[in-house]
This record gives structure tokens, C-alpha cells and sequence, in this order.
């Protein structure tokens, strides 16, 4: 998605769309056709999706807005002239003329954008203009402009992850991190040892033949090498322990046989008090932002290019065949893929997750989302706000080091080549991972 504030030199605006830029925000009546799409199009969603799939959209657009809107406030309060700021992209819908700047939607609501003027040296502005270009004000200002969309990600994933960790909980005690030794019974699968043994959804195994089990791998490890065994199981439930005795079963994965116990495994929700949540969220916003530096270091590598590659040249062929699989001890654990999601990737995620676990999965998502968009727009290179960044750091460093009383311009055609290059590639990946949504979706568990 497009969430950068724009950078195209201004143009006069076409007969039509001038028109349509009034004071009082008049709609013509080809806008309010398009209003009635966009608005039959959000209707029909919902009927389809539900009302997951209309959170998803709301709030994709929410975030996009609160992003431009960090560029939007930095500009203004920095004295930089603002001329529109648009959510979404394509032919207008509605705008209204405020002072200088044209206010206004879009009927794609697939990004936004903020047009600051004079973003860089090759723009051409008029020279009444000039002084209040972005790049005439000083290092902060264009600094504090340039951060502001990844500031308020990493604001609003702080936030969401408060709101988790505080007003609804997490499971294990963490989102990224979690304590796997408070492990408990879920789902018991009809005519399984584990049903035999009467457990139940909630138990605790301790123990197995008298040896610790403290994690549900733990169990898994023993359960696999002893098929057809008879076992004890040292079982808690409701703060008292039993010892109760049954015979694993056995199946055959990937030709080789295997004990099963027939359960599998869930973590408590574990909630922090309000004074708790505030050390604990900047402490899981970390782990967060650490995991998405690590997942966009791995993909971005001769291996996870050449990986990603593999699966769009193979997402036509039909899927492997997987062994039957049930819940239970001994199940085989699923593998994550190499992979960036489109728009409609993670649409398809945020519904499905919506509908099997709620609001509580939709905060999540959204939380790393958030994150994930922070640090992947402060890559040091245009057209990213990163690159942004890294002029502004630059340009500070020329004046200094050449003891100038004057801004220095770093000359960005020379940029240009570069910037291509990124647009080709990320146009690349966009389409690539559309791709591979449309014909191998990841599924939600």
C-alpha cells in the first residue's frame, strides 16, 4: 500500500477537477456516483465478509489516515505549505478548498497522501514559495517531517499491544514470547488415549511415567517414541493431582510410525494491571519490532529472494499431499512461508482470524501491522520516508563538514536511477505477492 506523502511537482488542476475543489465542498454528480460506489462496494463487503471484513478495511484506511496525518501536523506546525491532503487515490470524490491546502477522498481507498511542497531540490516551486518549501527549513523540522508516518505506526502498535497485554490479556503472557510451561489440555479427540484417560480441556500433564513434562514439546518428545505403550499420566486439575493409566496409540507419518496421545495444547490468558502493562507493552513492542527487522532481514537476502521466487514459478502446481492429521501429541507442526502478503493477503488473513478468534486476533494483527509498516518505511532509500531521513542526515553532515551558513541540497537526480530501481522492485513484490494470495492463500488456524 501507498501511505507516503506525495512527491510529484504541483500541476494545474484540470477544468473538472478544479471545479471540484470547492469552499463549501459541493459534489458534482459524477462524484456522487462515486460515493455510491464506494459505499455499495463497503456494503457488499460486509453481506460477503461479515463484519470482520469491513474492520479490516476501516481500519487499514484509519491507519493510513493517522499516518499522512503525522506527515500533515509535523508540515504545518515546521511552516511548510501544505496544498492537498487526500485519502485514497484515483478520481476525486469529495474535496473542500481550506485555506492553501484542498482537503479531500479519493475513490481508491488503497493508500493516501500529503503534498508538501519543495520535498527536494530538482521540484520546481515558485519563488514567492520558497522559504516555506520542506527543504529550506531547518534539519529537525525535515527530520521530525520525515519520521512522523513511521512515529505514529510505532505509536499506535504501542497502544494496541497496552490494550492486549492490559484490557483483554495474552496467552502464555506474551504475544511474541510466551511462557510455554503454563501449557494446559485442549481439545480432546474422540476415541484417543487422552479420552480413554478421561482428560479434559484445562488439565495440566505433569508428568508421564514419572518424568517432567514441562512444555507440550516435552510431552510430544516421549509420546512420539513409545506407540502402543502403556503409560501413566500424572495429571492437575482444579489444584489436584491423579495418576491415571492408558495405551498410546499409533500412525504412520512420513513412513514412520509414531506414538498419539490425542490432544493438543493451550496456553491460559494471562492479564497485566494497568501500572504492569506500560513497562511490559514497551518491552513486547521491542520483541516485536526485533521479530519484523529479523523477518524483513530474511527476505530480503539471495536465499529468501530465491525462496519467495520458488513459491510464485510454483503456486500453480497442486498442493502436497498431508498425512491425516489430528489434535493431539505427535502432530507434526505446520511451517511458516518465506513470504510478504498483498492487501488482499492480508485482508484474508484479518477476516479469517476475526471470525475463528475475534477482536482480540484482529488487535494483534493490526499491531503488527503497525509495526511491521514503521520500520519497513524508514528503509534508507526514496521513495520511502526513510530515504527522506537519510538526505536530511546527509545534507546536515555536508553543512557542517564544509562549515556552511547556508541549507545544502544533496542533488537527488542523482538519486533518481536508485529510486527507480526500488519502485520496479517493490512493483515486482506487489504483484508477485497479489499472485500468490489469489492462487495459494496462507490459511488461518
Amino acid at each position: 500500500m501507498s501511505v507516503d506523502h506525495d512527491e510529484r511537482p504541483p500541476a494545474a488542476p484540470s477544468g473538472h477537477e478544479a471545479a471540484s475543489a470547492s469552499p463549501d465542498g459541493a459534489m458534482s454528480g459524477a462524484q456522487w456516483i462515486r460515493l455510491a460506489v464506494v459505499v455499495g462496494l463497503l456494503a457488499w463487503l460486509t453481506v460477503a465478509t461479515g463484519v470482520y471484513g469491513l474492520a479490516m478495511v476501516l481500519g487499514i484506511m484509519v491507519m493510513i489516515f493517522l499516518h499522512e496525518l503525522g506527515h500533515f501536523v509535523m508540515a504545518k506546525r515546521a511552516g511548510m505549505k501544505v496544498t492537498e491532503f487526500f485519502l485514497g487515490f484515483g478520481p476525486r470524490i469529495w474535496s473542500v478548498q481550506r485555506g492553501e491546502t484542498e482537503y479531500g477522498l479519493k475513490l481508491i481507498p488503497a493508500g493516501a497522501y500529503v503534498k508538501i511542497i519543495g520535498m527536494h531540490d530538482i521540484e520546481e516551486v515558485d519563488a514567492a514559495d520558497e522559504a516555506r518549501t520542506y527543504r529550506q527549513k531547518p534539519f529537525w523540522q525535515r527530520f521530525g517531517v520525515a519520521v512522523a508516518g513511521s512515529t505514529v505506526h510505532f505509536g499506535l502498535a504501542l497502544i494496541l499491544i497496552y490494550v492486549l497485554l492490559v484490557g483483554f490479556g495474552v496467552r502464555g503472557g506474551s504475544l511474541t514470547d510466551p511462557d510455554l510451561t503454563t501449557w494446559r489440555v485442549a481439545g480432546v479427540a474422540n476415541g484417543t488415549a487422552a479420552d480413554d484417560a478421561g482428560l479434559r480441556e484445562g488439565d495440566d500433564i505433569v508428568a508421564i511415567d514419572g518424568r517432567a513434562v514441562a512444555t507440550f514439546d516435552d510431552l510430544r518428545e516421549v509420546v512420539r517414541a513409545r506407540p502402543t505403550e502403556e503409560v501413566t499420566l500424572t495429571v492437575e486439575r482444579a489444584g489436584r493431582r491423579r495418576s491415571v493409566d492408558t495405551t498410546l496409540g499409533r500412525r504412520t507419518v512420513d513412513g514412520e510410525v509414531e506414538g498419539y496421545l490425542g490432544t493438543g495444547e493451550t496456553l491460559p490468558v494471562q492479564r497485566q494491571n494497568a501500572l504492569e502493562g506500560v513497562p511490559g507493552a514497551f518491552e513486547e513492542m521491542g520483541r516485536v519490532l526485533g521479530l519484523t527487522v529479523k523477518g524483513l532481514g530474511s527476505f530480503f537476502t539471495p536465499g529468501g529472494i530465491s525462496d519467495f521466487g520458488g513459491q510464485v514459478i510454483n503456486a500453480g502446481d497442486e498442493p502436497v499431499e498431508q498425512p491425516e492429521q489430528g489434535s493431539g501429541a505427535g502432530q507434526e507442526e505446520e511451517t511458516g512461508e518465506n513470504r510478504l502478503l498483498s492487501l488482499l493477503g492480508l485482508f484474508r488473513i484479518g477476516v479469517g482470524l476475526g471470525s475463528t478468534n475475534g477482536a482480540v486476533a484482529l488487535i494483534t494483527l493490526f499491531a503488527f501491522i503497525n509495526a511491521f509498516i514503521g520500520i519497513f518505511n524508514l528503509l534508507p532509500m526514496l521513495p520511502f520516508d526513510g530515504g527522506h531521513v537519510v538526505i536530511a542526515i546527509y545534507e546536515k553532515i555536508q553543512e557542517k563538514r564544509k562549515g556552511l551558513s547556508r541549507r545544502y541540497f544533496a542533488d537527488v537526480a542523482k538519486l533518481l536511477p536508485m529510486t527507480y530501481a526500488v519502485v520496479a522492485v517493490l512493483a515486482v513484490i506487489f504483484v508477485s505477492s497479489l499472485y500468490l494470495d489469489i492462487l495459494k492463500p496462507l490459511e488461518v488456524n
